[in-house]
């Protein structure tokens, strides 16, 4: 996403993130550090600040990213369980690790997922990591918001 940002933050699936890009290209551009460790690094700051978020373990080492990725491979809010299962799958995630990657959004918001709104939250404790976006997607539907 960073090293392929003219292409890539076009994706569908990356839509809103250009804000955080944007915040981390400085120090991209001045550290000795790859684009997936500054992102992954920043992820785990970042959550480490928010309420109840447990402490992630930052290890060093990726790689540059040499081609930019292929369109649609994160799949979207609203693509079948099934596909989403899949795809991760193939990705190297377990199930369980996939559950714990989608519990970083209950600090997250959405600003393109639907044109008419920006900057929703996808809970009502957006500050807080917890389980509330799991109980609200189960309460209230398969929808997004707005």
């Amino acid at each position: 996403m960073m090293i392929f940002r003219d292409i890539e933050l076009n994706f569908p699936e990356n839509l809103g993130i250009s804000d955080s890009v944007d915040a981390l290209s400085p120090f991209l551009m001045r550290h000795d550090v790859t684009a997936g460790d500054l992102i992954q690094f920043a992820g785990a700051v970042a959550l480490s600040n928010c309420p109840g978020a447990p402490a992630i373990e930052f290890l060093a080492g990726r790689p540059n990213a040499t081609i930019p990725a292929s369109n649609s491979t994160v799949p979207l809010p609203e693509d079948p369980v099934t596909k989403i299962l899949d795809r991760m799958a193939d990705a190297g995630f377990s199930s369980d690790e996939l559950i714990h990657l989608l519990a970083s959004h209950s600090v997250a918001r959405a600003d393109h997922v639907d044109p008419t709104i920006h900057d929703v939250p996808f809970d009502t404790t957006p500050f807080t990591f917890d389980t509330q976006i799991f109980l609200e997607v189960l309460l209230k539907g398969i929808g997004v918001p707005g």
